[in-house]
């Protein structure tokens, strides 16, 4: 057999063995799930008392990457960006998303988008990041549909021109909430703002809460969910979130529509814990990738 045949046999028979011969850390690129990473709102309290330690335990967990939250005036988790960024690439972790807050009043037809909207999305693509996400949605602003969708497309073109992507998390009150022609909050997103310009991260789990399909959503609206939040929903009345793999949601057939979703970003998050918040990613880790799909 000639040396360059024997490489390419070698090589096709070691791609041929199954997952269970090769450990976890390996697995993850035999599967389709390119982009593991980790809400660090799930361990918020460790990020805020040692940054640079949870992100080093969050490593040695096997996780490469992290969504971060609480951009602050050039500060993330009391560290300047610098100083941050540093910290990720200390621990081999890359950052392809955070999320930062915006409000009905970033925007003004007169005045465009606030300065301090603009800065957040500045310190985004300085940081590296691919995309910056719209997290959350005050109570006082949600029936607000139209201003929302406002502040929305107007951050989105902003981020056009920093060269990130902008993107939205929902909750569930976003398939409750409708604006004044009767299209729920999260059909006035979808369906005003160019789809060029925004990308959707689907918290599966609050979708599931609102009594909603994600797979339904996927065909009515397809290739516009680039990221998704990973946890469960508790088999309890309260239907709180629980780690990823135990609970009722039924994953293996969310994730078979992945391609048709757009999917290319797995995010672990938790709400609420049955151990410790890091015990709690790590567990969710180990159950995400030993899924079977």
């Amino acid at each position: 057999m000639e040396k360059t045949s024997r490489r390419a046999f070698l090589r096709n028979a070691a791609l041929a063995c199954t997952a269970t011969t090769i450990p976890n850390s390996l697995q993850d690129l035999y599967r389709p799930m390119k982009h593991l990473g980790v809400q660090l709102w799930s361990v918020r309290d460790d990020m805020n008392k040692n940054p640079a330690g949870t992100l080093e335990a969050i490593a040695g967990m096997g996780y490469k990457e992290v969504e971060a939250f609480g951009y602050n005036d050039g500060k993330m988790f009391g560290l300047s960006t610098t100083a941050y960024v540093k910290a990720l690439k200390n621990n081999g972790l890359k950052m392809p998303s955070a999320h930062c807050g915006f409000s009905i009043a970033d925007y003004s037809e007169a005045g465009g988008l606030s300065d301090k909207a603009k800065k957040a999305i500045d310190a985004a693509a300085s940081m590296g990041q691919k995309y910056i996400i719209y997290p959350w949605v005050p109570d006082a602003e949600r029936k607000e549909v139209k201003k929302i969708t406002q502040v929305a497309a107007a951050a989105a073109q902003y981020a056009q021109k920093a060269g990130i992507k902008f993107g939205y998390h929902n909750h569930d009150f976003e398939f409750i909430q409708r604006g004044p022609d009767g299209r729920l909050l999260m059909e006035w997103l979808l369906q005003e703002i160019d789809p060029k310009l925004i990308s959707f991260e689907m918290d599966l789990y609050w979708v599931c809460y609102a009594n909603q399909k994600p797979t339904e959503w996927f065909k009515r609206f397809p290739g516009r969910w680039h990221l998704c939040h990973a946890k469960d929903m508790a088999k309890t009345e309260k239907r709180e979130t629980v780690e990823f793999g135990d609970g009722s949601i039924d994953f293996v057939s969310i994730f078979r529509q992945s391609k048709l979703a757009g999917l290319k970003y797995y995010i672990i998050e938790l709400e609420h814990y049955k151990t410790t918040p890091m015990q709690g990613i790590g567990r969710a880790r180990k159950n995400l990738v030993g899924l079977d799909w």
